[in-house]
């Protein structure tokens, strides 16, 4: 038996949220790949943690990511020493 528009129609509608779930799927993927790579490498430049450090504090607006973050950038405050400047 053929299938209705209204099926076909559902059939495309839930192909597309499969796609934009794989999207989002890379997208957060990548994001963790850059901070995996990003974050060791802050700890051994200060010059990258003090560039990482205004960064998140400048990019961070929701508190939710402020607390989360704040762990991380208390501990390269340290890495960064005396010499945040």
């Amino acid at each position: 038996m053929p299938r209705t528009i209204d099926q076909q129609i559902a059939e495309a509608e839930n192909r597309v949220q499969r796609l934009k779930t794989k999207k989002r799927t890379k997208d957060t993927r990548r994001k963790i790949i850059v901070g995996a790579t990003i974050i060791p490498a802050a700890f051994k430049d200060k010059k990258l943690a003090r560039y990482l450090v205004r960064l998140l504090e400048t990019s961070l607006t929701r508190a939710v990511d402020k607390q989360d973050a704040a762990p991380l950038l208390d501990e390269l405050r340290k890495f960064i020493g005396d010499d945040q400047a």
